[in-house]
């Protein structure tokens, strides 16, 4: 794409956002999630998509941080986002974002990397917060659906109760299962402990129904921009260190 100097901004000027962008693509080849000879059609993608939503994205600046640091953030998501959506060496990003959250001290985290997670993180807590009494059923639920393993810690906080063997059956998973199989373990858990009637596609609704209302608070004011699988991806750093 070449770029028409009419998107010449004074404060976000094509040069910076050209040389931020080499530099984050260049960091993401150097710990093996983008083969090098990826490189110019990645960074090319990143500055495309970034010219996509420019308008937005300097419209929401508050001048608080550098441009340079606000940028940067903007364009780390907007990786993540194309790695995603690609695919791209999943099991190198899966490593990668682990080094990231424990904050490896053999791995060199931008101040950008680690504020964009961690305010992430945060905000998702927040947001679980704001159902009140069925946050800790959206967590359980959440976790089993993105495949995150709940703790016993989570089955209490739902039933309020002890964990007995019966019910810490219903919250075994160790990756094979497919959705049906999820909702329908989530089903009979519901009916024990609601004392409920549910059929499994009234599960599927409800979750459903749940990670579209975490989305859209998310995404709320126009903040950010997930979809059903980022959500996931959120959860899964959101959980990952009380896994390990």
């Amino acid at each position: 794409m070449k770029l028409d100097q009419t998107l010449e901004s004074k404060v976000f000027s094509i040069k910076m956002v050209t040389t931020i962008a080499d530099i984050i693509v260049k960091k993401y080849i150097k710990v093996g999630i983008i083969e090098s000879t990826d490189y110019e059609d990645t960074k090319q993608t990143l500055i495309e998509k970034y010219y996509t939503k420019k308008e937005r994205i300097e419209s929401i600046y508050d001048s608080r941080s550098k441009p340079e640091t606000y940028i940067s953030a903007v364009l780390y998501k907007m990786l993540l986002e194309i790695l995603r959506n690609k695919n791209a060496k999943e099991k190198h990003f899966e490593d990668y974002k682990q080094k990231v959250l424990k904050n490896d001290k053999q791995h060199e985290i931008t101040p950008e990397e680690k504020l964009i997670l961690e305010n992430e993180k945060k905000y998702l807590n927040r947001v679980i917060a704001t159902f009140g009494n069925e946050s800790n059923k959206i967590i359980l639920f959440c976790k089993m659906f993105f495949r995150i393993k709940p703790t016993n810690f989570d089955l209490e906080s739902y039933t309020k109760k002890t964990c007995n063997k019966e019910l810490e059956t219903y919250i075994q998973i160790d990756g094979s299962e497919n959705d049906k199989d999820i909702f329908e373990k989530l089903c009979n858990l519901c009916n024990i402990v609601e004392n409920k009637d549910n059929k499994p596609d009234a599960i599927r609704m409800y979750v459903n129904k749940t990670n579209a209302k975490l989305i859209n608070r998310l995404n709320g004011n126009n903040r950010a921009n997930y979809n059903e699988e980022s959500l996931g991806l959120l959860f899964d750093m959101l959980y990952v260190e009380k896994r390990a």
